[in-house]
């Protein structure tokens, strides 16, 4: 049998460190990275692997989610992903019900055509590494540094 003096120093001891706990989650929270880390997109040319942190970050490009994101109007709506809307080069009576979030019909939406999800990578991409001097550049000559044959 324990003693009262024990049982006196473990709930002594309990109480300390649920203390330090209690400060430690306040002094120190959690923040959640930008998500997701890293993508691999699977294409015929190969595979591509973006790093979205090197993007994001301050330590790499610090660029603005809606820098590459579409831009959503009105109401703050989460980025979605890239082929939900650039699928396969679809028609607006075809485009996802997820851009009707936003357009509320197809009047509202500039271009018939939607490009197709590789169009709007290299378009978006290519334009922005070469705007800025960084990371692979245009040309089929380039085309290794982003896809893994």
């Amino acid at each position: 049998m324990t003693s009262k003096k024990h049982r006196m120093i473990v709930y002594g001891v309990a109480i300390q460190l649920l203390l330090i706990a209690i400060v430690c989650y306040a002094a120190f929270p959690i923040e959640k990275p930008p998500e997701p880390i890293r993508l691999m997109y699977q294409t015929n040319a190969g595979k591509v692997l973006f790093d979205h942190q090197t993007h994001a970050t301050v330590k790499g490009y610090a660029l603005d989610c809606m820098d590459c994101h579409h831009a959503h109007f009105g109401e703050e709506i989460e980025p979605v992903a890239c082929g939900l809307c650039h699928a396969t080069g679809q028609k607006v009576s075809e485009y996802p019900q997820a851009c009707f979030d936003c357009h509320g019909d197809a009047s509202e939406i500039e271009s018939p055509d939607i490009l197709k999800r590789s169009d709007a990578f290299h378009q978006q991409c290519i334009q922005c590494h070469e705007q800025y001097g960084a990371g692979p550049g245009a040309g089929a000559e380039n085309c290794s540094k982003c896809h893994v044959l």
